[in-house]
């Protein structure tokens, strides 16, 4: 199921999602496939499910994890069509706990990307100030830092150079739009090794789709 079938038909299991035990668990880890169209549930997936909850207690359960980072990198841009990130109020929450199980599972270039997107993403924007939330400026900067940290070890800008090199398409955006950010050295730290630095190979497809495409593989419902 893909485009707007799987719109309908995620949005129906988000209305059911506690009439069949199967349903939160595949919300939880399959929802999202990548599809620009996700903006318009990601948001619900992550209130229904109380995803800002699951993941905290997912115990780096790496599919949760993942789909963490997808529904992230999604609210990134989804600004007039779900709830994008500075307004989510459970955003500071959700962030905290993705970040600290990506510590534990280790690099991927899905898992580089979502980071690298949303660390970027935190310092453009501010998070909506509310009395829910204390300290959510504090805890937003916190999280940007503890982002860029990560994404900063060698093992990680290795895996994130590694992937452009071969063509990663989720590896595109950054390379291109954060070369500029001192903060993000994967594709800009001019100190590293020569031989780690490396070019997109030729014929990469558009950032664009780069950016907005967060393709998986997952599986439909």
């Amino acid at each position: 199921m893909t485009a707007w079938g799987r719109v309908h038909a995620v949005d129906a299991l988000c209305r059911h999602v506690d009439d069949h035990p199967a349903v939160r668990p595949w919300l939880l880890r399959r929802a999202l496939d990548g599809d620009f169209l996700n903006s318009y549930f990601a948001d619900t997936v992550a209130r229904v499910t109380a995803l800002h909850e699951a993941v905290a207690a997912s115990g780096a359960d790496a599919e949760v994890v993942d789909q963490t980072g997808r529904i992230l990198h999604v609210m990134t841009y989804c600004e007039g069509m779900g709830t994008p990130l500075r307004r989510c109020p459970h955003a500071v929450s959700l962030m905290e706990a993705h970040v600290r199980h990506l510590r534990r599972l280790g690099p991927t270039a899905e898992r580089f990307f979502a980071a690298a997107t949303v660390a970027h993403h935190l310092v453009q924007q501010t998070p909506l100030p509310t009395d829910e939330v204390p300290g959510i400026k504090e805890r937003w900067d916190e999280a940007r830092a503890s982002y860029l940290a990560l994404v900063d070890r060698r093992e990680w800008r290795e895996v994130a150079r590694r992937g452009l090199a071969e063509g990663d398409e989720r590896l595109t955006w950054p390379a291109t739009a954060v070369a500029g950010d001192p903060e993000l050295r994967a594709f800009s730290d001019t100190s590293a090794d020569p031989d780690d630095l490396v070019e997109p190979r030729a014929g990469s497809t558009s950032v664009v789709r780069a950016h907005r495409s967060f393709r998986t593989g997952a599986a439909g419902p």
